[in-house]
C-alpha cells in the first residue's frame, strides 16, 4: 500500500480542521500543531482500529458518537491528551497512529489517499471463519458457472462447426460438472 505524501497528509488535516468541529479543543491543537511541524507529520499515520496500535490517538468530531478523545499507548488507554501530546512530542522520530471519528471517514481518507492500513491489525483475523467458508464457496461456485457457460459455449461452436469430437469431450465434462453438484 502506497504511504500517503506530506502535502497529502497537510491538504487532508487543512480541509479537516475547515470542516468539522471536534469535541475537545485540545484535539484541535494537536492537529494543528501537527499542521505546522513537518518532522511530526511524517510520522503520523491516519489508520482504523487505534487500539490494536503501540501509539495511537483518536478524536472524535461532535456529531460523532465516539467519545471525544482517547489516547493508547502499548496496550495502555488514556482519555488526558496532554499527556499525548507529551508522548507526541519527545518521540517525533517514531510512528505515531491517529484515527478520526467523523461522518464518512473511511471514504473522506479514501479520497485524500491518507489512510493506511494498519500493521498491527491480523488480516486473517478480520473475518470469522464462517465468512471465509462463504466466500471461498461462493467463489468455487462462480468459477464453476463461469466454466459451465463457457462448455456450453464450446458445444453451440461444436455443433455449429458439426465436429462430433469436440461436441462429446465438451458435453461429457459438463456432465461431469452437473454431477458432481457443483452447480
Amino acid at each position: 500500500m502506497r504511504r500517503p505524501t506530506l502535502e497529502e497528509k497537510k491538504t487532508f488535516i487543512t480541509w479537516f480542521i475547515q470542516n468539522h468541529q471536534l469535541k475537545r479543543r485540545e484535539s484541535l491543537w494537536i492537529l494543528n500543531y501537527l499542521l505546522n511541524h513537518e518532522l511530526l507529520l511524517k510520522n503520523i499515520h491516519f489508520v482504523e482500529n487505534i487500539a490494536l496500535t503501540n501509539r495511537g490517538m483518536g478524536l472524535a468530531t461532535v456529531t460523532s458518537s465516539n467519545e471525544p478523545f482517547v489516547y493508547y499507548k502499548e496496550g495502555k488507554r488514556y482519555d488526558d491528551p496532554e499527556q499525548a501530546f507529551h508522548d507526541l512530542r519527545l518521540n517525533w522520530k517514531e510512528d505515531f497512529y491517529l484515527e478520526l471519528y467523523f461522518e464518512q471517514s473511511y471514504q473522506v481518507l479514501s479520497f485524500y489517499s491518507v489512510l493506511e492500513a494498519n500493521p498491527f491489525e491480523d488480516g486473517d483475523k478480520l473475518f470469522s471463519p464462517e465468512v471465509v467458508s462463504i466466500v471461498d464457496q461462493s467463489l468455487k461456485k462462480l468459477a464453476w458457472q463461469e466454466r459451465k457457460n463457457h462448455l456450453m459455449q464450446l458445444i453451440d461452436t461444436a455443433l455449429i462447426e458439426k465436429d462430433e469430437e469436440k461436441f462429446k469431450k465438451y458435453t461429457e465434462e459438463l456432465k461431469e460438472i452437473d454431477e458432481k453438484n457443483m452447480i
